[in-house]
């Protein structure tokens, strides 16, 4: 029991992280859409990104937190396709689920 519980908890703990980081990883690369489509106004472009989110989530029929979230599963599917894997692996495609997108390419 005491097991199933710990599991259970680094299972949690590991799909928080996970969220986490694939939501500032969508926020970092919704700040370089912004600042390419010269959205800044302030220096930290909170604006521009809330702006760049509400596009695409009105673009696609997400949320505009789910679009950080879809933004970074691309931003990450991109970085290992720069490495040399062409096709995205089970778990990426696995990432895409919530944005809607197919999972076959």
């Amino acid at each position: 029991m005491r097991t199933a519980v710990g599991f259970l908890a680094l299972l949690l703990l590991a799909a928080i992280l996970l969220w986490y980081r694939t939501t500032s990883i969508g926020h970092e690369a919704l700040g370089d859409i912004a600042t390419q489509a010269d959205l800044c106004k302030t220096v930290g472009c909170s604006e521009g990104i809330d702006e760049a989110a509400s596009y695409l989530a009105e673009e696609f029929g997400l949320s505009p937190r789910l679009v950080e979230w879809c933004v970074g599963v691309d931003t990450i599917s991109e970085r290992m396709g720069s490495k040399g894997l062409v096709n995205r692996s089970w778990w990426i495609n696995l990432l895409y689920i919530p944005c809607g997108e197919p999972v076959v390419e």
